[in-house]
């Protein structure tokens, strides 16, 4: 009877080393109470908020009124529908389950609601925060994809008055990759923060020390949030030097089965 109960107790602590947990899948619904509408800052509704694969995004308007297209990054730049990603959504309770990491655009296709209105959202999406996978047999290791180097804000470098987010918006950051401050020396710094710290400007909980060395390079060795502001007077509250990016996992470093998503009770590709 003891070896029976040591086998089961060796059975439950494999099946325990093999699987995490899953970790609940959260709902967002786009623009909270003010659902998808007009003249709405959709960038910063998403600002502050993590999205994972298994969450939903539901896109909640007055039906007839609005539509919700996703398109590729050139699509959501030039609010072009022409080259959308499957079907409009139309139903005015648009439910959209996130299948696949990466890059998510969507914007309105009605009239000039996408332009004029501000009717668009890209988004950031993670991995699973925890999901029903169990550890892999051993193969080769991948070929590295090359790691990117990312000049913040191009020819304008770090300095003031320039839209980060807008800058970051085209582009995916991955581990490995690298970020390039540029500025003159003794005129700006780069703090890390937390999300508070970005929302509030403030570096009293900085994530280490400043960098002043007018060419900072700062290597992404984890996914998630990463805020970046600076800290020199009110450089970050007034003059709009804050630099919010979401990282990915390495290249290649995850890559699921594509899954079919609902909205509206029909069924449409991956998201």
């Amino acid at each position: 009877m003891g070896c029976v109960h040591f086998f089961i107790f060796t059975l439950i602590a494999i099946s325990s080393a093999l699987f995490v947990a899953p970790a609940l899948a959260k709902e967002f619904i786009v623009g909270d109470e003010s659902g998808w509408t007009l003249n709405f800052d959709y960038q910063s509704w998403a600002m502050g908020k993590e999205f994972h694969v298994g969450d939903k995004l539901i896109f909640k308007y007055k039906q007839g009124y609005h539509n919700v297209f996703r398109v590729d990054g050139v699509g959501f730049e030039q609010c072009s529908t022409t080259a959308s990603l499957g079907a409009v959504l139309v139903s005015g309770n648009d439910v959209i389950t996130l299948t696949t990491p990466g890059r998510k655009w969507y914007v309105c296709g009605v009239g000039r609601h996408c332009v004029d209105g501000k009717m668009k959202l890209v988004i950031t999406v993670l991995p699973p925060t925890g999901s029903y996978f169990p550890l892999p047999a051993p193969a080769p290791a991948p070929v590295p994809a090359l790691a990117k180097e990312f000049i913040v804000g191009d020819e304008a470098g770090w300095t003031l008055d320039f839209d980060y987010q807008r800058w970051a918006m085209g582009k995916e950051f991955h581990v490995g990759d690298k970020l390039i401050f540029k500025y003159k020396q003794g005129n700006h710094n780069v703090y890390k923060v937390d999300g508070l710290g970005f929302r509030q400007c403030s570096t009293a909980a900085s994530l280490g020390s400043a960098l002043t060395s007018g060419n900072d390079v700062i290597s992404l060795t984890t996914p998630g949030r990463k805020w970046y502001i600076c800290g020199v007077g009110r450089h970050c509250a007034d003059g709009n030097m804050k630099l919010l990016i979401t990282v990915l996992p390495p290249s290649g470093a995850y890559s699921p089965a594509p899954a079919p998503y609902y909205s509206g009770g029909s069924k449409y590709g991956s998201p």
